[in-house]
């Protein structure tokens, strides 16, 4: 990866950026620890708002680093940011512990450099102050939703996937640009490392187990996870990026917050969900029931959301995935031992893929 192309149409990501997205992953696994641990519907919201508030800040960032021209600039901010990401990161597990002052101040934290760069370096106040103050009051909620009693906890948490849900339906970003090279290789980037965390935790659950539960099952999850990136990776992404190219500046920020923020929420959702029933199935307490419950709902999410993707960006082809989606969540209701239950999300991915090169060759 390079830096920022100055004095020339094209914008690739930094490597420093790409170093602030380590450090977001590192978080996004701490949210998979929560809700690997999750045991009440309270401890899935907890997750998932904490989920929701760093997918809408990675955003924020991506958009800001389209309006940051000088390479010496955006490396301050995004070191900054990250020394706030990691902060933010180690607080995530006090959600269970009812001790959120780490987390809130790791947010608020993040949310600050936010604000501040965007108003000082890209010079757009008012529309900075407009979202900045939802983004303080979302991270403000996190912060704390860990004191509050009970169900008002959970609550406050609900209200952070609400508010920021609410923003990006309503919010048009129309005073902003991105720069499409740049956004779409940065959320690529983003994606792929999620697929390699999950490999990752394949590796280590099975190092931790002491015993190989059996290479053929490791060789069906590895083989699922590549088909699931083939699926975004084998064309969607430069498909993507075409179109955004193709539309006028004010209206890159609506479809990409469809596709971008959305669609990639559902697609990273379904990952995590993929990873967490890996390691509970290759772990020291493997449970089948639990393989097929978190087999079904990473399935789900990721289908549907590449669906979303395509439906967002007008790309052919979304009906097909939200079959695959439909078919993915079958598998919670199917009794077959992991082997089988492996062997069937794969083949449902493999479908998918066939689905895709019939329609391209069909011309549709």
């Amino acid at each position: 990866m390079t830096s920022a192309v100055e004095g020339t149409g094209e914008r690739r990501a930094a490597t420093v950026e790409l170093l602030f997205d380590l450090t977001f992953v590192f978080a996004i696994t701490q949210v998979t620890h929560l809700l690997k641990a999750a045991h009440t519907p309270g401890d899935v919201i907890g997750a998932l708002s904490i989920l929701t508030f760093l997918w809408w800040m990675y955003g924020g960032y991506v958009w800001l680093a389209s309006h940051i021209a000088s390479p010496r600039a955006l490396t301050a901010v995004m070191l900054v940011a990250m020394a706030g990401t990691f902060f933010l990161a180690i607080g995530i597990p006090g959600l269970h512990e009812h001790s959120t002052a780490v987390l809130g101040g790791g947010a608020l934290f993040v949310v600050a450099v936010h604000i501040l760069a965007f108003a000082k370096l890209a010079g757009l106040v008012g529309p900075t102050l407009r979202f900045g103050a939802v983004n303080v009051g979302t991270a403000l909620l996190l912060g704390v939703s860990g004191y509050l009693p009970g169900l008002a906890g959970s609550i406050a948490q609900a209200l952070v996937v609400v508010v920021l849900v609410a923003m990006a339906l309503l919010y048009s970003a129309r005073a902003f640009t991105l720069s499409p090279d740049h956004f779409v290789e940065r959320h690529g980037l983003l994606l792929l490392i999620v697929f390699g965390e999950s490999v990752i935790s394949i590796g280590i659950s099975l190092s931790a187990g002491g015993v190989v539960t059996g290479l053929i099952e490791a060789g069906l999850s590895l083989a699922i996870i590549i088909a699931l990136w083939s699926a975004y990776f084998a064309g969607d992404d430069r498909r993507a990026e075409r179109r955004l190219s193709a539309l006028a500046p004010a209206e890159r920020g609506r479809a990409a917050l469809v596709a971008y923020w959305f669609a990639f929420l559902m697609m990273i959702g379904g990952v995590l969900c993929l990873s967490v029933g890996l390691k509970e199935h290759f772990g020291p307490q493997a449970g089948e029931a639990h393989l097929s419950f978190w087999l079904a709902l990473g399935l789900v999410f990721y289908y549907a959301g590449t669906a979303l993707f395509r439906h967002g960006m007008k790309l052919h082809g979304a009906l097909p995935r939200l079959a695959a989606a439909v078919a993915g969540g079958l598998l919670s209701v199917v009794s077959l031992p992991p082997a089988g239950l492996l062997g069937l999300a794969l083949a449902i991915a493999v479908a998918a893929l066939i689905a895709d090169e019939m329609m391209a060759r069909a011309g549709h």
